[in-house]
């Protein structure tokens, strides 16, 4: 790809040497996207798309309540968005992120290998519990590293890492199903730990996790903006938002965000953990042919990214608001499953909506409140995915458990869904996004 030779000082014999700027699929903040991607299969989309085929698993051997089989789900979201909204900030902040995201991984693994050890609700829950403490932080770690090297793409190359975690979960339920009547779940989920280690590890060891504001300059301001100078990485640097954490918990806009998020993740995961119980014991399929459909829906969600990453990076706080708005429909076409065919229909919408939640957050942390803000703001907004994500299913389970059917369920989550989209578009705003553009033009 063709890279731009630019003097940072006028010429002369003197003067510093020029400074080669990458663009396109030159620029290193691509590879790191790469890096993030095969990070993600592994360690987030195929485990987190596959705990719900476990789930007709321990309900038949153990014979335990769906509130029960899912309350893993609950232990390992609760974990991870403590550890993301209290830890993981301070962490990279004192230590950096390379050292925080290799024991991250680490901690995850040995989630894994704890199935192996399984007999009682307390240790199934201790599997989640320390699943809990790496994955949750896993997704923030990848975010955090793929919105250092991103502005203006911030929410596309968040969506292309995330294809990663969609791509996981077409595979690993295939791989997970076929395994099961074989090694038995125990021994199965104990491999995905065995994936984590011998490949994610080495992963994180080898890349760059930390631009330089030379880096960034391509990134920032495009191929058709202003050539980059050092006037234009003053203009950018003036244009982002200076606040502690006390200013920014003080602003309608923060909370506006942290509730949505933690709404929409519940209405999202709540249908997603549920589907395959939906789908075994209500709709009468066969857990293969449930299976089958979790694949189509990541395969749909694959897809779904590419388009949600690009729209939120153009329409910033509206487009995400929208999408929310397609969360609240796919919620309500629920209601029509009935047979193979609603519920190819129905997993085809479910993956359209879910493919393209958990890269909004970036974009939002950033769009809003800029990149100086990034380690103290997307650690909350990530911890409040996860606590969403932790009480929507096991909510939704138990519903269920106490009347007997989701009907109740699916007309209560489609209604907090319209919920969240109603806060997007009434109190926040993109305040970094239009600074920059005001810096960028005058620069």
């Amino acid at each position: 790809m063709a890279t731009t030779e630019l003097p940072t000082t006028p010429a002369s014999p003197s003067g510093p040497a020029p400074i080669a700027l990458k663009r396109g699929l030159a620029y290193p903040g691509w590879w790191v996207v790469a890096a993030g991607f095969v990070i993600f299969f592994f360690s987030f989309g195929g485990p987190t798309l596959s705990m719900s085929l476990l789930y007709n698993e321990v309900i038949a051997e153990f014979g335990w309540t769906r509130t029960q089989a899912t309350g893993i789900y609950a232990w390992k979201g609760i974990t991870g968005a403590v550890v993301a909204i209290l830890l993981i900030g301070p962490a990279v902040q004192r230590f950096g992120l390379k050292p925080v995201f290799l024991t991250v991984l680490t901690l995850q693994a040995l989630g894994f290998f704890t199935f192996l050890n399984v007999n009682s609700i307390p240790t199934y829950f201790l599997a989640g519990f320390l699943i809990g403490l790496g994955q949750g932080a896993v997704l923030l770690c990848i975010k955090l590293l793929v919105a250092r090297w991103f502005i203006r793409n911030v929410g596309f190359a968040g969506a292309m890492a995330l294809v990663g975690s969609s791509a996981g979960g077409v595979v690993f339920p295939i791989v997970i199903a076929s395994l099961l009547p074989d090694l038995g779940w125990r021994t199965t989920y104990a491999l995905i730990g065995v994936s984590i280690l011998a490949i994610s590890v080495p992963l994180v060891l080898f890349t760059k996790l930390n631009p330089t504001e030379e880096d960034l300059l391509p990134e920032t301001v495009g191929a058709k903006g202003p050539p980059p100078s050092p006037e234009l990485v003053e203009a950018t640097r003036a244009a982002d938002i200076p606040a502690t954490y006390g200013e920014l918990i003080r602003k309608p806009m923060f909370w506006a965000i942290m509730v949505g998020i933690f709404v929409i993740a519940g209405v999202d995961q709540g249908l997603f953990q549920n589907m395959q119980l939906y789908f075994v014991q209500e709709v009468g399929l066969s857990r293969g042919t449930a299976a089958w459909l979790l694949s189509l829906t990541a395969l749909i969600g694959l897809l779904a990214k590419f388009i949600a990453g690009k729209f939120f990076d153009v329409y910033s706080v509206k487009g995400i608001a929208i999408w929310y708005l397609l969360i609240a429909a796919m919620v309500l076409i629920a209601f029509t499953v009935s047979n193979l065919w609603t519920a190819i229909i129905f997993a085809c919408v479910l993956g359209l909506a879910h493919g393209g939640l958990v890269c909004e957050g970036p974009v939002l942390a950033k769009h809003v409140f800029g990149p100086r803000n990034m380690d103290k703001v997307l650690p909350i907004v990530t911890g409040c995915f996860a606590l969403g994500s932790s009480a929507g299913p096991i909510s939704l389970a138990f519903i269920y458990d106490q009347i007997g059917h989701y009907d109740l369920g699916f007309a209560l989550f489609s209604v907090l869904a319209l919920l969240a989209a109603f806060l997007l578009t009434w109190f926040v705003r993109p305040l970094y996004r239009d600074r920059l553009r005001v810096a960028i033009g005058g620069a």
